[in-house]
């Protein structure tokens, strides 16, 4: 196939300006078999501009109006996101960015089919076929940036790759790895994250969380340097936008080794409670508030505030307002005349934690009971 790539790529872009969705994603279909059999001894693409064409054709496909012609298309971007075919000299690095770039502003821009949770239930009988596609076509696109995410992290061991030589000389290149790696991390900030979070919102699609968890569990290799920096700022992103995802398997044990970065004690904490904190930040505030049984010795519910407390700390430190400070602050009382009145002791990191949130919230309320407030927490020091 190799010496018939050039006219297959040139036949496949003319198919795109025809009036035949069938025939558009028939040839797309081809082309992502034709790049998943390829073997990887032989290269597909003999030469840079032959890669070039397919990249073009491929995000032209991506910008495509109907969504089944879109979503063949970034399985081909998928496809061709192996390093058998963009190890080119120098490596494209700018080609593989506007392919991801173009793929996840295609899923941004793509309007949310309106809500209905009994067609959700009914999924089954096809009556929410939008919803789905626009699902699968989220799912599909972080495919791609996960395989983006390995290319970065495999060319990390290729000196070649990393200089990225015979580029030319005093010239500035964009075409640089490290360029490509700050990209992959600033494109999972601002757009991966919001977008699966926008569609969770919904309903929790595991399909798609478990592809999410895995290309930020790469992407964490891409700079080891940042990892500890990128991996708490990641989960503070996420648990900002919603609490509710820590039902999700893989996004609990993704959150749980983000915060074994911190400390172990915590990390055992929330291993124990984000399971059972499935509701949005806003509900969270009426759990926090509540008071314990006295005569129960369960200490779940105790435990869940003081994981509540604990990520609301880290959410405002990294200046994520996920609740307004007055609400969060009545919260915040209630919590303390309960502890105070059951003779409870929260441990040292709560306190900081709290200390902290009531002088975040002082602006929003009376000095006095910030006073009071900070009386009683320091009592538990």
């Amino acid at each position: 196939m190799v010496g018939c790539i050039e006219p297959f790529i040139k036949s496949l872009k003319e198919t795109l300006h025809l009036n035949n969705i069938e025939l558009q994603k028939q040839g797309l279909l081809l082309f992502t078999e034709i790049l998943k059999k390829q073997p990887e001894e032989i290269k597909l693409f003999t030469n840079i501009a032959t890669f070039k064409d397919a990249v073009s054709v491929l995000m032209e496909a991506v910008k495509c109006p109907v969504i089944e012609v879109a979503s063949e298309a970034v399985k081909a971007v998928t496809a061709i996101l192996r390093k058998n075919h963009v190890s080119f000299p120098p490596i494209q690095y700018g080609q593989l960015q506007n392919l991801i770039e173009t793929i996840l502003m295609r899923c941004n821009d793509l309007p949310l089919a309106p809500f209905n949770k009994r067609l959700m239930v009914s999924s089954s009988k096809c009556k929410n076929t939008v919803i789905s596609q626009q699902a699968q076509f989220l799912q599909n696109a972080l495919e791609s940036f996960r395989n983006a995410c390995s290319l970065a992290v495999q060319y990390q061991k290729d000196p070649l790759a990393q200089k990225n030589t015979f580029t030319a000389p005093n010239s500035e290149n964009n075409d640089t790895l490290k360029r490509f790696s700050e990209f992959l991390l600033w494109i999972s900030d601002s757009l991966c994250i919001p977008l699966v979070m926008k569609y969770s919102e919904r309903a929790v699609r595991p399909g798609i969380m478990e592809v999410f968890i895995s290309a930020l569990s790469i992407l964490f290799n891409v700079m080891p340097d940042m990892h500890k920096r990128l991996s708490i700022k990641m989960g503070i992103r996420i648990l900002s936008q919603k609490i509710r995802l820590c039902a999700v398997q893989a996004f609990l044990t993704f959150l749980v080794n983000v915060f074994f970065l911190i400390e172990q004690e915590i990390s055992e904490l929330l291993w124990k409670t984000l399971p059972l904190l499935n509701f949005s930040a806003l509900e969270s505030l009426r759990l926090l508030s509540e008071t314990p049984d006295p005569l129960c010795l369960n200490e779940t519910l105790r435990n869940q505030q003081y994981s509540l407390l604990f990520l609301f700390y880290l959410a405002f430190s990294h200046e994520d307002r996920i609740v307004p400070e007055a609400d969060l602050f009545s919260a915040i009382s209630s919590f303390l005349l309960s502890v105070e009145d059951q003779g409870d002791c929260p441990p040292p990191y709560i306190v900081k934690a709290i200390l902290y949130l009531l002088a975040i919230c002082q602006h929003k309320n009376q000095p006095c009971h910030l006073v009071n407030l900070a009386i009683i927490t320091f009592g538990f020091i």
